[in-house]
């Protein structure tokens, strides 16, 4: 199993929505890849917080709003399972952004910790994209 495979399925792997046979191939990858492995820790901990936060009900009619709004737009057979993958896909590219921050952020304290000069900025951007990307 490869990094992106294993970042795309950890999500379903902490749902437990996954094949054991996938599972596996997610496990043995967590147990050799140290970047795999802190996205997957760095998951159950949002879960974890998320899972701490007050929570509130919705207004009520919020849902026939949002129906009435997504039908006024030509959306007429959305469903809850659409808006669900709809926020699966958001929060898929949040962690990617995240990712793309995070290597930013790494090689920007590398150029400060090695004096890079301003020139090889344009390629240490190129090289996170690239990273973040395989």
């Amino acid at each position: 199993m490869n990094c992106f495979t294993c970042e795309n399925n950890l999500s379903a792997y902490v749902d437990d929505e996954l094949t054991t046979d996938v599972r596996r191939d997610i496990e043995a990858h967590l147990d050799t890849c140290e970047k795999c492995h802190q996205e997957y820790e760095t998951l159950l901990s949002t879960w974890e917080l998320a899972g701490d936060m007050r929570t509130e009900a919705a207004p009520d009619g919020l849902w026939q709003a949002v129906e009435a709004e997504l039908q006024q737009k030509g959306h007429n057979n959305t469903t809850t399972e659409d808006l669900a993958l709809i926020v699966r896909g958001l929060a898929s590219e949040i962690r990617d952004l995240k990712q793309t921050v995070d290597g930013l952020r790494h090689d920007l304290e590398e150029r400060d910790n090695n004096k890079i000069d301003q020139s090889d900025l344009g390629s240490l951007v190129l090289q996170g994209r690239r990273r973040h990307a395989g």
